[in-house]
């Protein structure tokens, strides 16, 4: 499958909250990097699997109403890519809104996503996690 229309699919079954279809577009030993605000110690050096993946994304999308995530221009150089995704969450919860841009560098090959690196405005993050604990204290 093209690398371009590979990620479109990716990015089009997380916005339709398709969490297996996402799964499947994605190799065994895929890693996933990312500064969470959540994870204070590990500073997005430690490669999450896919099953960790997955497990995070469920939640996310349990808490979150998924409003856009459009990954713009797909860039690819042999079998790298990257996006910048702009995104919008509605926290269920709180009807607060999380508008912001995640970058991403994905690494793909036989078809599938290996590898995606996303960098985003880690401070944003905490400050809408904690207005999040502020609106429920």
């Amino acid at each position: 499958m093209d690398t371009a229309i590979l990620l479109q699919n990716i990015y089009r079954c997380f916005r339709e909250k398709r969490l297996a279809d996402v799964i499947e577009l994605l190799s065994d030993d895929f890693k996933f990097k990312a500064q969470l605000p959540d994870d204070p110690l590990d500073g997005g050096k430690r490669p999450r699997s896919r099953a960790e993946l997955a497990l995070m994304v469920h939640r996310s999308m349990e808490e979150y109403d998924i409003l856009t995530f459009e990954p713009g221009h797909i860039i690819v150089a042999d079998g790298l890519a990257s996006a910048q995704a702009e995104v919008k969450f509605r926290h269920k919860k709180s009807g607060k809104v999380l508008e912001t841009r995640f970058f991403h560098d994905w690494r793909v090959a036989d078809g599938k996503a290996c590898e995606l690196e996303q960098r985003h405005d880690i401070e944003q993050l905490k400050a809408f996690a904690r207005s999040l604990e502020d609106a429920s204290s």
